[in-house]
């Protein structure tokens, strides 16, 4: 099983947590805009730091 990583769209920000960011962003609806990010960039960007 992949380890699962943070991945944010480099156009709105969403965040996924997975084996690989999403093909097509739920949010803005782009495509292939994930980058994968470490736990403090995805803590900052949720909010929760």
């Amino acid at each position: 099983m992949p380890d699962k990583k943070f991945f944010r769209c480099t156009v709105c920000n969403d965040i996924h947590y997975g084996s690989g960011g999403p093909e097509k962003c739920p949010t803005c609806q782009q495509v292939n805009k994930y980058i994968e990010i470490d736990i403090e960039e995805a803590k900052k960007a949720a909010g929760i730091e």
